[in-house]
């Protein structure tokens, strides 16, 4: 478990930013879908930072993000397409069609870096590209909880070159998903979904929180997986083949898979999945049973949606679980790109929203992240 020092806090070292350029590393791999934000929220998560940054007199704010997963400099995924929505809520920010060994103009008082992804020495963590960002600034602001599971150059190796310290809600994240660890040590219940399609990313997670929660519930891809390493028919529904054999070896009293799912073909049970069907979403059986036993638990954990989201027509279990949840009392963290957009209308009540899908279940599963190592 991580505690942050007040010497490697942002809010603690205001008298350090006067006059000083300051890069910040945010998160804005947003989506954007006919020419509308389809969610701001880790956007607004960042300007508690970026108006402190302003406040205390920095001399020039540069942030840094990705944006999309580029191949080849694609022009829908260069930053340029985030300024129109970026301008909402930070009026001075401007584009900055950065490339190594190139400065920025001093009179420019708010710029966005191009896409860091659009330089494969960022997910190369190439210390020489690291350096080359380090030398844009004077201070470096991590911000982007949500990619420091990753040693990558603007997260990992930017912050050998530079005084670092750590944005507000980068703070906020790290003390609520200390708030788990305390739950278990504490003894006080657990009950943790896991959902998505990725099996490899989540695999650490499943194996820590069946000996650690006091329920853990499967969805998605993931649900499929063990329920097809079980020998239930799944049709032609997605699952991870890769991880079959350590889904077999899952079992647990604690360990609940949805028994009811909607397909293309309608509503079916486990056991009336016939070879073509695809399960797309979980049924409302299986849902209303998960929230009566989840409402036996002090503390809910939530990653990964339940059904295939981008479809309306299938979003319905996701959206019904959400809701349902913010109706329980519960301590309630939840995480993931994807899940973050099922609350877009849904009024958040006792639940911390993480901005961060990987690096919250990086985090959970380890106890750190890769750049405090």
């Amino acid at each position: 478990m991580v505690i942050l020092k007040k010497q490697q806090l942002l809010r603690f070292n205001k008298d350090k930013i006067k006059n000083k350029k300051v890069i910040v590393r945010v998160d804005y791999n947003v989506e954007i879908k006919n020419k509308k934000l389809e969610e701001s929220y880790r956007i607004e998560k960042s300007l508690k930072t970026i108006n402190f940054l302003k406040a205390n007199n920095a001399k020039q704010i540069i942030l840094i993000t990705h944006f999309g997963r580029p191949k080849n400099k694609e022009p829908e995924y260069s930053t340029k397409n985030l300024l129109p929505f970026l301008k909402k809520y930070i009026k001075e920010i401007e584009y900055f069609e950065w490339e190594p060994e190139k400065q920025i103009d001093e009179n420019k008082k708010v710029v966005i870096l191009e896409n860091i992804r659009f330089f494969k020495e960022e997910e190369e963590n190439d210390l020489n590209f690291a350096k080359s960002l380090a030398q844009l600034g004077d201070i470096f602001v991590n911000e982007g909880f949500s990619v420091s599971h990753r040693k990558h150059s603007s997260v990992y190796g930017i912050s050998k070159y530079l005084p670092t310290y750590f944005g507000f809600n980068f703070e906020e994240e790290i003390n609520n998903l200390n708030k788990v660890f305390e739950y278990i040590k504490n003894k006080k219940s657990i009950g943790i979904v896991i959902s998505g399609i990725k099996f490899e990313t989540k695999i650490e997670l499943i194996d820590k929180f069946i000996k650690k929660a006091d329920i853990i519930i499967l969805g998605g891809g993931i649900a499929n997986t063990v329920l097809k390493a079980k020998g239930f028919e799944i049709g032609k529904s997605i699952y991870d083949e890769e991880y079959l054999e350590f889904a077999k070896k899952i079992f647990s009293n604690k360990l609940l898979l949805p028994f009811d799912f909607v397909t293309q073909n309608g509503h079916r049970y486990l056991g009336e999945i016939k070879k073509d069907d695809i399960i797309y979403d979980i049924g409302e059986e299986s849902l209303k049973i998960f929230i009566e036993e989840l409402k036996k638990v002090k503390m809910i954990i939530w990653n990964g949606p339940l059904g295939k989201i981008e479809e309306k027509k299938y979003a319905k279990g996701s959206l019904e679980f959400a809701k349902n949840l913010m109706k329980l009392k519960n301590k309630k963290i939840i995480g993931g790109g994807d899940t973050l957009k099922i609350f877009k209308n849904i009024k958040v009540k006792n639940t911390f929203l993480s901005t961060g899908g990987g690096a919250m279940l990086y985090y959970l599963a380890y106890e750190n992240l890769p750049i405090f190592k």
